[in-house]
């Protein structure tokens, strides 16, 4: 990392690496619902969403453990918990209890993790443990997946406690703006991995208001089961599609995909396999431009193109509006924006045009 660099040159000591991460293996055992242990016993998962727990509920598991297990009961990183040293596996799951916490959930809930949030901690902006749970309720029933694994991280505030730092997709808790008045919001963050050595996320929305924040989302999973590849999971696929394009095209694809769904706008338009703007925020904005008008009208904005511009420089523009009868007015604006025949006047950046495709105002 830089600041790793920067740091050793100012020191002028050359520290030692970490080392070889050893355990690399993928860490899957909540999708499979239990875990071979070495005496031929299993560990046996329990989803508890968020973490909300009641004591009658912890009883009931302690006694599960009595009388299916060893006795022991041990949690793990993502607030669910293992029942251990069990034999009869088939008996257990009938049981009551894995009727509210099941031992395999949405690929949504199995690995889904939340702090205390605004009820039970001073610092929290939002309340989040149920925040997660409506999230993952909204996905599962919008983008079902069958297998998957998706880890979505919730923090209540900029403090961490929910590590949405290290989330395929995590959130934090923020204020955000509607018609002028604040209320509960999240940044969105990409790119957590926990995977050999741990990598922290990047923002790719920030103040996202909670009621929208899941219409985003929503656009990412339909391109992950779109895009996947077959028992891929988001952290892998993440690495093979997405961190090919910087944080801004990311964040506005989301965006732009959750208007178009609430406009009507019924075209196949997400993110390229093969990727030929590099990490140039410029040239993604024109190239998203170029590829949304053909979309809409198949027909190219221009005859021909070097280095993402147009190469006739005297080439009009036909305006899609004729081109596309009853087109959306904030998409033929964004493509005027984003296509305009005086290079000057062409928006270079994703937040330009970001205004144009808000389902809310600030």
């Amino acid at each position: 990392m830089r600041w790793q660099r920067l740091f050793a040159e100012n020191a002028e000591i050359d520290f030692a690496s970490a080392g070889e991460t050893m355990t690399k293996m993928d860490y899957v055992e909540p999708d499979h619902g239990k875990i071979q242990l070495r005496d031929a016993t299993l560990g046996v998962h329990a989803v508890v969403p968020s973490g909300i727990f009641t004591g009658s509920a912890m009883i009931n598991a302690g006694e599960l453990a009595q009388k299916y297990g060893n006795g022991e009961l041990r949690f793990d990183m993502e607030q669910s918990f293992y029942i251990m040293g069990v034999k009869d596996l088939d008996a257990l799951l009938k049981e009551a209890f894995f009727l509210e916490y099941k031992n395999i959930d949405t690929p949504y809930k199995n690995h889904l993790i939340a702090c205390a949030g605004t009820e039970h901690c001073p610092f929290g902006v939002i309340e989040n443990k149920n925040d997660a749970i409506a999230m993952a309720n909204y996905l599962g029933e919008r983008v079902p997946l069958e297998s998957g694994r998706v880890r979505m991280y919730w923090s209540a505030c900029v403090k961490g406690c929910g590590i949405h730092g290290l989330g395929d997709i995590g959130f934090e808790g923020c204020k955000a703006k509607i018609e002028g008045v604040n209320g509960s919001g999240v940044h969105i963050f990409l790119g957590g991995k926990l995977m050999g050595e741990s990598t922290e996320g990047h923002t790719v929305i920030k103040s996202a208001p909670l009621e929208y924040a899941k219409y985003y989302v929503e656009s990412l999973m339909l391109e992950y089961k779109k895009l996947r590849k077959e028992g891929e999971h988001f952290e892998g696929f993440y690495t093979r599609v997405l961190s090919n394009f910087t944080h801004a095209k990311i964040g506005f694809l989301m965006m732009l995909q959750a208007y178009m769904r609430a406009k009507n706008i019924n075209i196949d338009f997400g993110f390229e396999t093969k990727v030929i703007t590099g990490k140039n925020e410029e040239f993604e904005v024109f190239e998203l431009g170029r590829r949304l008008y053909y979309a809409l009208s198949k027909k190219e904005p221009y005859s021909a193109y070097e280095r993402f511009t147009n190469v006739n420089k005297r080439e009009k523009l036909e305006d899609i509006r004729k081109l596309v009868k009853g087109v959306d007015e904030n998409i033929a604006l964004l493509l005027e924006y984003i296509l305009n025949e005086e290079e000057n006047k062409r928006a270079v950046v994703f937040s330009e045009i970001t205004p144009l495709i808000m389902l809310y105002n600030k």
